[in-house]
């Protein structure tokens, strides 16, 4: 731990999870998923947290957060009308512009994230 102005930090690396969506998530459509990386290692590894870690990295300055938007709800490809306009991006293309936002501040997110569908009902 490394102390300043009576604020310890953690250096130590945050316990990875699999995130399990709740019956909420699914009736919203969404869910939040939460990210961290060592500030220094920009090509390191992405570590899976809980909105508790979360919350305790967001102002370590040893550490890079995020928060992921992830669909788990509705078509799994693309939606169109009748007169050939989109309806609905679908799952896929939804999750991979989640990914592509957190990018900006994750680097590799998308190593991690090789399903698309994770959780998809």
């Amino acid at each position: 731990m490394y102390k300043n102005t009576n604020i310890e930090y953690s250096f130590l690396n945050p316990k990875t999870i699999v995130p399990t969506p709740k019956e909420t998530d699914y009736e919203n459509g969404f869910m939040q998923r939460y990210y961290c990386q060592k500030i220094n290692d920009l090509n390191g590894f992405v570590f899976e947290i809980d909105n508790a870690t979360f919350k305790e990295l967001y102002d370590n300055p040893y550490w890079k957060t995020a928060i992921l938007r992830w669909r788990i709800i509705g078509p799994i490809d693309p939606v169109y009308n009748d007169m050939g306009q989109l309806m609905d991006m679908g799952v896929i293309q939804s999750n991979k512009n989640s990914i592509a936002i957190t990018s900006s501040t994750l680097k590799n997110i998308g190593l991690y994230l090789p399903n698309i569908l994770q959780f998809h009902k």
